[in-house]
């Protein structure tokens, strides 16, 4: 959390005295379109993947790993069904929270309030940074910016999911990996 925010020890321990340990498997999914997820999930150990059905495939739009948290945005923002799919990527301990009671405690703990205000402004720069990557750059350019900002993910995620998150094709992406022109 602190790499975030200086977040107080106060703040930290009222927290983790809400969260609650669950281990899931490989290929659980935490939340599903149409279902409206009640936590946030709080990444210990492992690995996730958020994805969207489109036109018949799964096209993935976030990773999440060890010290990230996960969730659905429509569930977390808008008390609604989900949109997307969380799917746990490997065996994975994961601690969660109600949606409720973080709010709760951000109410109650303004460092909490910061940490996730300053989080979210993290994440939708990312974002916007992905998308402005997908009109300015080449494929081979978002592929090599992935690895290297994203050197853990190579080994532990599918090729095709990072196909999905770069917008290309898993045979474009092989043949790229491999060195072939185009």
């Amino acid at each position: 959390m602190r790499r975030h925010y200086p977040v107080s020890d106060a703040a930290v321990g009222a927290l983790a005295e809400r969260l609650e340990e669950r281990i899931f498997p490989r290929g659980h999914l935490l939340t599903q379109p149409g279902i409206r997820d009640h936590y946030v999930y709080f990444i210990e150990r492992g690995c996730t993947r958020t994805y969207f059905p489109v036109n018949g495939k799964d096209v993935t739009n976030w990773f999440s790993c060890e010290g990230d948290i996960t969730f659905s945005s429509t569930s977390f923002y808008h008390k609604a069904p989900a949109y997307e799919f969380v799917e746990v990527l490997e065996d994975s301990c994961i601690y969660l929270i109600t949606i409720e009671n973080l709010e709760r405690l951000f109410d109650q703990e303004i460092d909490l309030a910061n940490w996730s205000r300053v989080l979210h402004q993290e994440v939708l720069l990312k974002m916007q940074t992905l998308r402005l990557d997908r009109l300015m750059l080449s494929a081979g350019e978002r592929y090599e910016k992935f690895c290297q900002e994203n050197p853990c993910l190579l080994k532990r995620v599918n090729l095709g999911y990072i196909a999905s998150y770069l917008g290309i094709t898993q045979q474009y992406l092989s043949n790229l990996r491999a060195g072939k022109r185009f």
